[in-house]
């Protein structure tokens, strides 16, 4: 299971710790049940909030349900952590979602000033959502690695391909309706082509 950022691991503890002390500790079997479903609703939103990532849901579900076992509380504790997991399990698709961009952006290191940050800021002024910052590769294997992992989480990508490409030998990968290789990829040139495909309508992409 992998660990969520520090920040909002203490926010979602802190959450929890807060939950937990509110609850009365005569409450009935059905206000905890209530009390319980309402704090695993709280931490998604906190999640969503703090852009946790989507594999920050088991982590939760893992909190949560300790949570549950210090409670005092006499309650089916096994229903509780079932409802929660149910609710926190909305964490992965949130997060997927929000973090979904209309493009991501593939470049060598020494583009990133001159050629890909400029075209990321002019596309987003545009209202396109663009991934580029975790794209920058520096072998062939990472190459390859950005590609698939660009189109398995974002709406469409290109690599900006310029002289760097050609220098280091890598064979550029072929183009789709996804996927485009810009060979002239200044600002300029590359904007309004960008912009236009992808506001494309559904029907077209």
């Amino acid at each position: 299971m992998r660990t969520p950022p520090q920040g909002f691991r203490h926010a979602a503890t802190l959450l929890m710790t807060q939950s937990a002390r509110a609850l009365s500790a005569d409450a009935s079997p059905v206000a905890t049940r209530t009390g319980l479903e309402r704090l695993a609703r709280e931490l998604v939103e906190l999640s969503v909030d703090m852009r946790a990532p989507a594999d920050a849901a088991d982590w939760l579900i893992a909190e949560f349900n300790t949570t549950i076992d210090r409670l005092p509380q006499s309650f089916d504790r096994t229903g509780a952590k079932a409802a929660g997991a149910a609710i926190l399990a909305r964490v992965s698709v949130r997060a997927a979602d929000a973090d979904r961009r209309d493009l991501f952006l593939i470049y060598v290191p020494e583009d990133r000033l001159p050629v890909a940050a400029p075209l990321a800021v002019e596309l987003t002024k545009r209202r396109v959502s663009v991934a580029f910052a975790e794209y920058e590769v520096a072998t062939a294997l990472e190459f390859a690695g950005a590609v698939a992992q660009g189109l398995a989480l974002h709406r469409r990508g290109a690599v900006l391909w310029t002289t760097a490409f050609d220098r280091a030998g890598w064979e550029p990968p072929s183009e789709t309706d996804r996927f485009r290789i810009l060979r002239d990829p200044s600002v300029h040139s590359a904007v309004a082509a960008l912009t236009a495909w992808v506001h494309r309508p559904t029907s077209e992409k």
